[in-house]
């Protein structure tokens, strides 16, 4: 029986991971973030105006974006050649200034010359002869809902907040207020009564913008309890054992392949790279924030109910 899998997390939660892990199943195709306009023209496209995490309802009409979704699950992959290099070349030869205006729905002469390019670019053709397809997206916090409608299971994979900005702090990331983006306030503040901090320091900064992710993921997963949802410092305290778990409620077939991810990815390793000591993970976040950062995480927490 063929399993579309939808695999969604915040950035740097271990959604990466735990996706290319269960894509090492037999007669499996990964599809890596269709919806991620930093790498794809068709994503620039198919979310023009309604921002970069996009805030959605099951009614909105949004043919573009649900076309998209629909080639993901089919096991289109925007990484597959032929057609790779020119759609790279696409999102690169736009400003990625510009490529933010048209999903934030600012437009000028510039965005109008980058959807010209993009909608040369050729789009990924679906694999019609694909046996399972696991779909990875770290863009659906507040869209997981809807692009969820064509997954048979859907994995949502949540992190320690404290690691999750430990690991932005360490890659320089300062993320753009999320609140700021089309109907975000109205459709995710207003509803849960939650209230910005005052602008601070980066790890005040990363912290909202990872715990108001993490609360968009999480509060789709409460509505449906058939969902999957696992913790990355679990998975890390006994990898092969719960990954096995994991296979099995995702129905996935465990390979040697699996295996062989699973023990080579356990070494030290940085950056964007996905293999690290499992053992170290839990704690990680008490050698890499300071006292005033780890309180700073906490206060912004506490406005989720959180500690």
């Amino acid at each position: 029986m063929t399993h579309r899998v939808l695999v969604a997390g915040a950035p740097r939660s271990g959604t990466t991971w735990v996706a290319e892990t269960l894509a090492t199943a037999a007669d499996t195709a990964f599809v890596h973030e269709p919806d991620n306009h930093r790498l794809w023209p068709i994503a620039a496209l198919a979310k023009e105006g309604i921002g970069t995490h996009p805030a959605l309802t099951l009614d909105d009409d949004l043919p573009v974006y649900d076309a998209l979704w629909e080639n993901a699950y089919a096991g289109g992959d925007n990484q597959a050649r032929p057609g790779w290099f020119a759609r790279k070349a696409a999102i690169k030869g736009v400003p990625k200034s510009v490529t933010e205006a048209l999903v934030r729905g600012q437009y000028s002469s510039a965005t109008t010359a980058a959807k010209q390019l993009f909608r040369a670019a050729p789009k990924a053709p679906p694999r019609p002869n694909a046996g399972h397809v696991v779909v990875k997206s770290v863009h659906s916090a507040f869209a997981l809902e809807r692009n969820a409608q064509g997954a048979d299971v859907v994995v949502v994979v949540r992190r320690d907040h404290r690691n999750a900005v430990a690991s932005w702090l360490d890659l320089g990331w300062l993320v753009p207020r999320y609140e700021k983006e089309p109907n975000l306030a109205e459709r995710v503040l207003a509803p849960a009564d939650l209230e910005p901090p005052a602008r601070g320091s980066a790890t005040v900064e990363n912290a909202w913008a990872y715990a108001l992710l993490h609360h968009g993921f999480t509060s789709a997963a409460a509505k449906h309890p058939e969902w999957i949802v696992v913790e990355h410092e679990d998975l890390c305290d006994d990898v092969v054992g719960n990954f096995g778990t994991l296979f099995e409620q995702a129905g996935l077939p465990w390979s040697d392949a699996t295996t062989n991810k699973l023990v080579e990815g356990d070494k030290a390793g940085d950056g964007y790279k996905t293999n690290r000591v499992a053992a170290d993970q839990r704690d990680r976040w008490r050698k890499r924030l300071d006292e005033r950062q780890v309180a700073e995480v906490a206060s912004v927490l506490a406005r989720f109910g959180q500690s």
